[in-house]
């Protein structure tokens, strides 16, 4: 990379010395952007040497975390929240509602997460939940009619934003 560094210098120096020689101001210009494109591709491979995030590397993180139960373990009927103890089971049938939120913290960061709301109780879990992914995936698939075109709320003056990701269709509450 140094070597095709120095080339590329040489080459901007040799054309600024000889600019006249080319007949079309294009082709001085055109080798003297080259060049310079060059250089700022090599300095920053050499700057940067380990920059391994590709996207097969990308993919085989997402990979292990769509498969890493972290703080749940899965049934059929529902699954287990580890946080809680002792372990508390939650059937899939009992889910009420699923949210996803965000909650800005600062100027330029914030929280983003799951609300689970069940007939027992409710559940905040954030993006640094473990396992979170594996659990949003598992949810899709054990919950019927998934809502992705619901609009995102603002709930509060603090800038908390919700939006609808599954509803139960609860008869049981109609014939009431």
């Amino acid at each position: 990379m140094k070597k095709i560094i120095v080339i590329s210098c040489i080459i901007v120096v040799l054309i600024f010395f000889n600019y006249p020689v080319f007949d079309s101001e294009g082709i001085s210009y055109l080798i003297i952007f080259t060049c310079f494109v060059v250089i700022c591709f090599s300095g920053a491979k050499i700057y940067f040497p380990n920059d391994k995030e590709d996207y097969d590397s990308v993919e085989k993180e997402a990979d292990q975390l769509e498969k890493y139960d972290g703080d749940f373990q899965y049934t059929n009927e529902g699954f287990y929240n580890k946080q809680k103890t002792p372990l508390e089971f939650i059937k899939w049938d009992e889910i009420i509602s699923v949210h996803s939120f965000s909650i800005p913290i600062s100027k330029h960061t914030k929280e983003e997460g799951l609300e689970i709301i069940t007939d027992k109780g409710s559940y905040e879990l954030g993006r640094h939940t473990p396992g979170i992914e594996k659990l949003t995936n598992e949810l899709y698939n054990h919950l019927p009619d998934w809502q992705f075109n619901s609009p995102t709320i603002r709930i509060n003056n603090y800038g908390l934003k919700k939006t609808k990701l599954y509803e139960r269709n609860d008869d049981r509450i109609k014939k009431l």
